[in-house]
């Protein structure tokens, strides 16, 4: 409340009463004024899922499939025989890079790639270098630190990947290491079943023979391509990946099954640019090797382009891994050889 005493006015001329008033009224309008606002927190928005951008089909779908060599974290040797724990070296990285961005993928079907973190890096590597692949499958079975993936341009319509199958060896159980990736992507030309696995490697080990592993885990990945194959005897199938066998080996034979047989998966033997057919180099030993694979089912055959598919053998593959890729060009409208 605002006092004012009568003593303070008995002398005073009118005109100054009716300024003192006016002055008066004016300062306590004006402390009103600056009376602090309480302040209004304004909701932050939240923050919107980026819209991936599907990008129209092509008149032909291309698929790389590679052993990227390690593309995780792991005790590493250096120079001078030290031993380290590190990342995939940026040199290597480089390269396997371009050796990808160089064929221009629309699927990429990888092996020994680690973690989720380590493909997602790889993603965002590619994508940096015009190379667009934003749908990704992460897969593998009982060995964590080697596992198997895909990045896609387009989206998955179905998952079915395997990461708990077993088998039995002299009486014993033992797990698939790497499992089977299984995932369904619809193509211009039908649903199209990409089967990736990655088997035993020829290094010896005390629980088992290792070409039996191999066996078995061809066994399991022929089941498990059988499966669709009942369901659908025209599915479109791709199976691909490191056998770590030769063509006439049992595991090889038996995961393409009988020649004569509709459920046989054809063996696409795609070349380089002179010829040649090998797929690994072991340098330790100096030795030459096809490893790598793409089988497809007989009704997709007629979809593969096999002039401008084949084993990419650019001067720095060797940079990038012990293995080259396989670039496998399928054509929205049947295809000739």
């Amino acid at each position: 409340m605002f006092f004012i005493s009568n003593s303070s006015f008995q002398n005073a001329p009118q005109s100054q009463l009716g300024a003192f008033f006016v002055s008066t009224l004016l300062s306590i309008c004006s402390c009103k004024a600056q009376e602090p606002t309480p302040a209004v927190e304004t909701p932050t928005p939240e923050p919107q899922a980026q819209e991936i951008k599907i990008p129209a089909f092509e008149e032909e779908i291309r698929f790389l499939s590679y052993n990227v060599k390690n593309y995780l974290t792991m005790v590493r040797y250096q120079k001078g025989g030290k031993k380290t724990t590190r990342e995939k070296p940026e040199e290597e990285k480089a390269a396997l890079i371009e050796v990808i961005v160089s064929s221009k993928p629309h699927l990429l079907g990888l092996c020994e790639i680690g973690t989720e973190a380590d493909l997602a890096e790889l993603q965002t590597r590619l994508k940096a270098k015009g190379l667009d692949l934003p749908f990704s499958h992460h897969t593998g079975g009982a060995d964590k630190t080697r596992r198997l993936a895909m990045l896609s341009a387009y989206p998955f319509s179905a998952t079915n990947s395997q990461r708990e199958l077993t088998y039995r060896l002299g009486g014993n159980e033992y797990p698939f290491r790497r499992g089977i990736l299984d995932v369904t992507i619809d193509l211009p030309f039908g649903p199209t079943h990409f089967l990736g696995v990655h088997f035993k490697s020829k290094r010896e080990i005390e629980e088992a023979d290792q070409e039996l592993i191999r066996l078995n885990e061809a066994m399991l990945t022929r089941k498990h391509a059988d499966a669709i194959l009942e369901k659908d005897p025209k599915a479109k199938i791709v199976v691909y990946g490191d056998f770590n066998d030769t063509r006439r080996q049992p595991a090889v034979k038996k995961l393409k099954g009988h020649y004569r047989a509709k459920v046989y998966l054809e063996d696409l033997m795609l070349r380089d640019s002179r010829g040649d057919l090998w797929t690994h180099y072991w340098d330790y030993q100096h030795q030459y090797s096809r490893f790598d694979y793409v089988l497809v089912s007989r009704a997709l055959k007629p979809q593969v382009d096999f002039k401008s598919s084949f084993i990419l053998d650019p001067k720095n593959w060797f940079k990038a891994s012990d293995h080259r890729a396989i670039l496998t060009v399928f054509k929205s409208e049947t295809a000739s050889e």
